[in-house]
């Protein structure tokens, strides 16, 4: 063989040995799987917001469901006050006319027995029936006036516009007709009307 070969060939073998060589180490497949159970643990669990939603009302046993249904009834007693219709009705009458006959016995329950007899603006009388409760017992213009008078006699100032729409049936056709005999004063603190009786003017009725 050429001397020249050989030299390089030598000296190949004394830099192969001069340079450190790693050896990578194989992988232990059991402590792998165990260090991603160790990883999946420590893994914090998600946060209400991934939760999927809960729409409460679907159930039909929640309070948002319950409430939702005692709303709809006061609203109704208090529309049909407004309009005249001043009559008693039974629970199972309200429910017909507010469309809500498919509710379950505990929730009637709860209505007959917390719901209806609790609220201030529901009234039962004494055959168990339920009336609207509204802020003045007032029918028409004349009971109107006569409150009004009443408050100004007596030193108690005025009433709210709002109370008296809610309790007097057909109230704007009302007012306009005792436009004279009303002053109205913007409250300040909220922008709400409040009615005094027009004692500079002497009524008709």
């Amino acid at each position: 063989m050429d001397p020249a070969l050989l030299r390089e060939r030598e000296l190949f073998k004394k830099r192969a040995l001069a340079t450190p060589t790693v050896e990578k180490k194989r992988k232990d497949p059991e402590k792998e799987t165990a260090k991603d159970e160790a990883k999946k643990k420590s893994k914090p669990p998600p946060t209400p917001s991934s939760a999927p939603s809960i729409n409460y009302k679907t159930m039909s046993g929640s309070s948002q469901y319950k409430f939702g249904i005692l709303a709809k009834i006061v609203k109704h007693m208090k529309t049909r006050h407004q309009d005249g219709d001043d009559h008693p009705l039974t629970l199972d009458e309200i429910l017909d006319e507010t469309n809500q006959l498919d509710i379950g016995t505990k929730v009637k329950q709860w209505l007959l027995t917390e719901a209806l007899v609790g609220n201030p603006k529901i009234e039962v009388n004494i055959e168990g029936k339920f009336l609207f409760k509204a802020a003045y017992k007032i029918r028409d213009k004349k009971q109107l006036l006569k409150l009004l008078k009443q408050q100004d006699l007596k030193g108690l100032g005025g009433i709210l516009l709002e109370d008296v729409q809610e309790s007097l049936p057909h109230c704007e056709k009302a007012l306009k007709a005792l436009a004279n005999e009303i002053v109205y004063i913007v409250r300040p603190i909220d922008k709400k009307k409040i009615m005094f009786y027009n004692f500079n003017t002497k009524s008709s009725i």
